[in-house]
């Protein structure tokens, strides 16, 4: 679907959020403009966007109508990538954001539980602590892709294993599962992009304390493999071949 499709009811300006958000950052930032893909129309896309208005002799307004809409389609990425699981998508956003070294802390990982909270109040308890990235926060990287995409969280998010009870059970992986592992002192929580005859290739945070696609053995169990509840259920099925530049599973995966 175009972006000129997605606004047809109405303009998206600051403050939304949710996939159509998400096609625009991932037109502008195919457009060379140094944002995220995460699905919510803030202050840096509509900074990103007022700048893409003017390069094209727009109106700048930093609001996406159908004559920006339009103009934001014809530098769009192809649609294949607006294919995949919206959450998905947001990780593939995330990937390369990394822990502060020693006692600092990426402010950035420490907004994700913030964005939780304003998103699911109700999540405070469980999330609205959370303020060290040095704490494992695979969990939290998941409850970020999806709250961002209007797809609530466990109550208890932070626990990789709480994840075993999210959604629907799947019998197989497809891009955009939530796969949950068991280890020692606790668990992890990752997201399947592929597989080969050895290993699965999974795309998550506090994986080498960084968002990446870490290769994990299938000699190793899984614990769950979970989809999001009333999103339709995926049709295409496992998918082989290694997924870019994977790394050895360490012991937080």
């Amino acid at each position: 679907m175009t972006i000129a499709a997605l606004v047809a009811s109405g303009p998206l300006r600051m403050g939304a959020t949710g996939p159509a958000v998400t096609a625009v950052q991932l037109a502008l930032r195919n457009d060379g403009r140094d944002i995220q893909a995460d699905g919510d129309f803030g202050i840096i896309t509509q900074t990103a966007l007022k700048a893409f208005e003017a390069s094209r002799g727009l109106k700048v307004e930093g609001i996406v109508d159908v004559v920006t809409a339009q103009a934001l389609d014809k530098i769009a990425p192809p649609p294949s990538v607006l294919k995949v699981a919206p959450w998905l998508a947001t990780m593939r956003a995330l990937t390369g954001t990394k822990e502060a070294p020693g006692s600092k802390d990426n402010p950035f990982i420490i907004e994700m539980a913030h964005e939780i909270v304003r998103r699911y109040p109700d999540l405070k308890g469980t999330v609205g602590w959370y303020n060290h990235d040095s704490i494992p926060w695979c969990g939290l990287g998941m409850a970020y892709c999806m709250a961002i995409n209007g797809i609530k969280p466990v109550a208890a998010p932070l626990s990789a294993l709480a994840w075993g009870s999210f959604g629907v059970a799947l019998k197989v992986p497809t891009p955009g599962a939530v796969l949950v592992y068991s280890r020692t002192g606790g668990g992890h929580v990752t997201l399947y992009e592929s597989e080969d005859s050895a290993y699965y290739y999974c795309r998550g945070g506090n994986q080498s304390d960084s968002v990446n696609v870490t290769k994990i053995p299938k000699a190793r169990a899984i614990k769950a493999i979970r989809w999001p509840a009333g999103v339709p259920l995926p049709t295409a099925g496992r998918k082989i071949g290694a997924t870019g530049q994977a790394v050895a599973a360490g012991s937080e995966a």
